[in-house]
């Protein structure tokens, strides 16, 4: 554990509560007894809403819910369900193994789904000979899964708020790897590019709710090592698909690259089904709801239904929220503008590096297209090396506790960008020995891992609750630009040169480095004059010599 738990407030019910919530968990407690009952709620120990001088509603823990029906019987006042300072079935409040399994599964379901993604790629030069297709007709099948993955988030974000993060999971997964089957069998391009993207969208579910997921269990201020794990799993995975799957294409056959995702996805489905628990906060607590309601019920208690569920707007809400206010974002927001911008840049930057590997390592090199997919393990080295410096990272986060600290790393990282690509492109030569642009790319891979996550982190402290909607934004215009991108990238690098090609996505990343720098210093006067942003969190300045 990298960063200790953050201590929860004491109860003056403390001991009770531990003893109650102990055997809650172990269903050993009677209502209809008289022991190991609470006092009633007071109005001090609770939240109250009025309305017309009356209480409108109570909120009470489930400890709490208890000591007042039994105290006042007839009471009608309504009462809503929340979390006690040491509910366990709080995802907060679970043990820190629990919590990081849970952050690691969910990150590697990322993971996987962009291993099969990019673990396509290895097999477009078999499809090209079946198919008699153009190279730009093979990579369509790239740029429909990351479509999908860009208009997945704006179903399934809903409906993982509505119905919880489980069932989204569990059902799109399966419907993904389902998938596999017609894709492996596909006797046509256009019926494989059509199944490309109905996986895509499919497989979209782990980039609505992993981040979901985090802020589930995590405390906002120590949620950096579970975010940069989430950070590396979306980094990580496209450069580590290739060198999994080149040699299987190369000598199994491109149909063979669908079942062997069928599997890997297969497994990691059943695994998910037997042991990923529900972290959705409102869920837990409808669940919790229903349950002590039913119990008072069948005593015959006669407040048992003043019980009531979690308020909720329903599913029509939250699609007209989820589908116009990202877009809103977009174009009135100038945090959500310039982070949509500056995250779709990059990795429109690095779908173009990608597609430069074969073009490099294939052609100047002599590389088979097996052994030119082991070149991208350099940039999968420079993204497992860049999460060590983050602990540096969160220790001057937590010093100074502002968004735009969340930028501090990224300050000399997005440098790393220009100066990789710059490096790559002179380097791209038959007459220099093949590491040194590999070389390069580590610096790359790390590059993106650092500014990428600080990009991220602003967004989420910057507008609170109003995250998903910024974030919705940002990945959708990050995936359109990785859609469009590798449609045009060979015929840029064969028009232009690989030299001349590489020089340009070196100058895009160079003319963009003011980004990081725009958050970290004039993060504050941003958000001041942000409508969103501004209801949220802490706008004063920081001292940014720190």
């Amino acid at each position: 554990m990298l960063f200790p738990s953050k201590p929860h407030s004491e109860s003056t019910h403390c001991d009770a509560l531990a003893n109650y919530e102990a055997q809650v968990q172990t269903s050993e407690l009677t209502l209809a007894g008289n022991d190991c009952l609470p006092p009633p709620a007071s109005p001090t120990d609770s939240e109250h809403k009025f309305q017309g001088g009356r209480p409108h509603r109570l909120v009470l823990s489930e400890y709490e819910v208890i000591g007042r029906l039994r105290a006042l019987p007839h009471d009608a006042t309504p009462i809503v369900l929340t979390f006690g300072p040491r509910d366990l079935d709080n995802p907060r409040n679970w043990s820190t193994a629990r919590k990081w399994y849970v952050t690691c599964f969910v990150s590697m379901l990322n993971v996987l789904t962009c291993l099969c993604a990019g673990g396509y790629s290895s097999g477009t030069p078999l499809l090209r000979e079946e198919f008699h297709v153009p190279s730009v007709v093979t990579t369509a099948g790239l740029s429909t899964y990351i479509l999908g993955f860009a208009f997945g988030p704006m179903l399934l974000a809903p409906l993982s708020e509505h119905w919880g993060r489980n069932p989204i999971y569990m059902w799109s997964w399966l419907v993904l790897v389902i998938l596999q089957i017609p894709a492996a069998l596909a006797n046509s391009m256009p019926t494989l590019i059509g199944i490309r993207f109905l996986q895509g969208f499919a497989g979209s579910a782990p980039l609505t709710n992993t981040g979901g997921t985090v802020a589930d269990l995590w405390e906002r201020d120590y949620s950096g090592a579970p975010m940069a794990i989430y950070g590396l799993s979306s980094t990580l995975g496209p450069p580590l698909a290739l060198p999994i799957t080149g040699y299987l294409a190369q000598y199994k056959g491109w149909r063979w690259l669908f079942w062997f995702f069928m599997a890997v996805l297969g497994t990691a489905w059943i695994i998910m089904v037997l042991t990923l628990p529900e972290t959705r906060h409102t869920i837990i607590l409808a669940q919790k709801t229903r349950r002590l309601r039913d119990q008072f019920s069948a005593l015959g208690h006669p407040s048992s239904s003043c019980i009531q569920n979690p308020p909720d707007e329903g599913l029509g809400h939250l699609f007209k929220v989820t589908l116009t206010r990202p877009i809103r974002f977009l174009f009135t927001e100038p945090i959500t503008f310039s982070a949509a911008a500056y995250n779709g840049l990059i990795y429109g930057l690095v779908f173009l590096f990608n597609e430069s590997f074969p073009l490099v390592f294939g052609r100047l090199h002599g590389f088979t297209h097996a052994q030119t997919s082991l070149t991208f393990l350099g940039l999968c080295v420079g993204s497992l090396v860049a999460p060590f410096l983050h602990p540096l990272q969160e220790k001057h986060y937590l010093r100074v506790c502002t968004p735009e600290s969340r930028m501090w790393s990224g300050l000399p990282a997005c440098f790393l960008l220009p100066i990789s690509l710059f490096w790559f492109a002179w380097t791209s030569s038959p007459h220099v020995h093949y590491m040194v642009p590999i070389i390069a790319s580590s610096f790359f891979g790390a590059g993106i891992f650092v500014v990428v996550l600080g990009v991220l982190n602003f967004v989420l402290d910057a507008y609170g609750s109003y995250t998903a909607s910024s974030l919705a934004g940002v990945i959708l215009v990050r995936n359109l630009v990785g859609a469009v991108f590798p449609l045009f990238a060979e015929s840029m690098y064969e028009s232009m040169g690989y030299r001349w090609a590489g020089m340009l996505l070196g100058l895009l990343a160079l003319l963009f480095c003011g980004v990081p720098f725009l958050f970290y210093y004039h993060g504050v006067e941003i958000r001041r004059k942000s409508k969103w942003a501004s209801m949220h969190g802490d706008t004063r300045s920081h001292e940014v010599g720190e």
